[in-house]
């Protein structure tokens, strides 16, 4: 199965709660490298990553409600749309205009 494939099927909704598994994982990662490392430069590493890649993910997925909720706005007055596309991590998401509430 490839990635494009993968990414055609994917939801919003599924897209925000990937992204919250992920910044929970980054934070059980942070801790597990605090505990149990003992080099402050590691330490220090770890910690520079581990919250870069939870602080993109929360980004993405906060910039994924704002798309969705503007696509909500914009669909009240015509009924015409079936669908719209979103960006996640690059990818286009597209998001049933069916499902979102009128």
């Amino acid at each position: 199965m490839d990635f494009q494939s993968i990414t055609s099927a994917l939801t919003v909704d599924q897209a925000k709660n990937g992204s919250l598994i992920a910044i929970a994982v980054c934070v059980i990662l942070l801790l597990v490298v605090l505990k149990f490392i003992s080099s402050v430069v590691t330490k220090i590493i770890f910690s520079i990553i581990l919250t870069a890649i939870g602080g993109v993910a929360f980004s993405q997925r906060s910039s994924l409600a704002d798309c969705a909720s503007k696509i909500s706005q914009e669909i009240q007055g015509n009924t015409n749309v079936s669908s719209v596309t979103c960006t996640f991590f690059g990818q286009d998401i597209d998001i049933d205009t069916e499902k979102i509430p009128k």
